[in-house]
């Protein structure tokens, strides 16, 4: 990427995480405002645009490019993107890394208890969503911030007929 293309740069804050995070950086991108972009994508026809990028030990001082070498869906670069006003948010998917008993070392996303939608994972990070005119030929980038982190889920409450138990496995733990 050089200075003149048009692209996205988001960060984070010291406020919400001052750890190097690894995972997947999504740019959502919704031509409304009925919910937050991160609610608008699927894989139906009447999905919103969404973008994405693995990051690896990533610290605060450093932005995530999103620039139109970034694939996405269903347009292919945020140079296809028609020139309008848009709304748009970025989401950080965690990944947890894991050292095989083989050697090797995987970075995955785990299920944090809302199986396994990036939308929802409590731990993810995101940004308020903003409103931008969009405009691939204008040669300028689009400033994003992480500024707040997905909250757990509240403990399920017992009822009259189900009584909720948590309990650590020593075998895979």
């Amino acid at each position: 990427m050089t200075d003149a293309e048009f692209c996205f740069k988001i960060k984070y804050t010291e406020s919400i995480c001052k750890d190097k995070l690894d995972g997947r950086m999504l740019l959502l991108v919704s031509s409304n405002d009925k919910a937050e972009p991160r609610f608008q994508i699927s894989d139906g026809g009447n999905t919103q645009l969404i973008f994405g990028i693995d990051i690896d030990d990533h610290s605060l001082e450093e932005y995530v490019i999103v620039d139109g070498e970034v694939i996405g869906y269903p347009l292919d670069s945020i140079n296809d993107i028609p020139k309008g006003d848009y709304w748009v948010q970025a989401v950080l998917h965690k990944y947890e890394t894991f050292p095989r008993a083989d050697g090797h070392t995987i970075k995955l996303p785990m299920d944090r208890g809302e199986g396994q939608k990036w939308s929802k994972a409590p731990g993810n990070l995101i940004s308020t969503p903003k409103k931008v005119l969009i405009d691939p030929t204008s040669r300028k980038s689009i400033s994003i911030t992480l500024d707040s982190v997905i909250p757990d889920f509240p403990p399920y409450e017992d009822t009259k007929y189900v009584k909720n138990i948590r309990m650590e496995s020593k075998l895979l733990s």
